[in-house]
């Protein structure tokens, strides 16, 4: 649906988790309100087939396969492809489990995959942001296990409150 006073002609939007769910139905979004879209994840057909979706509706949309919870390869992709004006955090996970059965590496995989990658792009997009001095959104798709508890979702709580922390900050 399209909203005709909502425009973002000339604004750039990366979007990670852009393939599919959240993040490719707000690429959409954006690039029926104008915005040039990179969709960032880690499979590049999954991207490939998105984009394509995206420019086969007039849309303007590129890909990049990457892996947010790398730092350095946030700050060089960003730094490369940027500035971006919008910044939508879509990608995620969870791995539900009781808390007795969780591995440390779950609770590690969600905090990189939730959280700091969060902050990794944030980051880098705001200092594109400065270089430039544009005004720029970082949005983060978070979850309601961010404002409550929930059986077999104690890392995922624990992750999304940190993320809505973050974003409040």
């Amino acid at each position: 649906m399209k909203t005709p006073s909502f425009r973002l002609d000339g604004r750039r939007a990366l979007v990670t988790g852009g393939s599919r769910g959240i993040g490719l139905a707000a690429a959409h979004a954006l690039s029926q309100a104008g915005a040039e879209v990179v969709l960032a994840a880690r499979g590049m057909q999954d991207l490939e087939r998105a984009c394509a979706q995206i420019q086969a509706q007039g849309g303007a949309a590129s890909a990049l396969a990457i892996d947010v919870t790398d730092a350095s390869a946030v700050d060089m992709a960003v730094s490369r492809l940027g500035p971006f004006q919008i910044l939508v955090n879509g990608a995620g996970g969870n791995r539900p489990a009781l808390l007795a059965d969780m591995r440390d590496g779950d609770l590690d995989m969600l905090m990189d995959l939730n959280v700091k990658a969060a902050f990794y792009l944030s980051r880098a997009v705001a200092k594109g942001l400065r270089n430039a001095k544009l005004p720029g959104s970082l949005i983060h798709v978070s979850s309601q296990m961010g404002h409550v508890g929930g059986p077999l979702r104690t890392a995922y709580c624990a992750t999304k409150h940190a993320l809505e922390g973050f974003t409040k900050a």
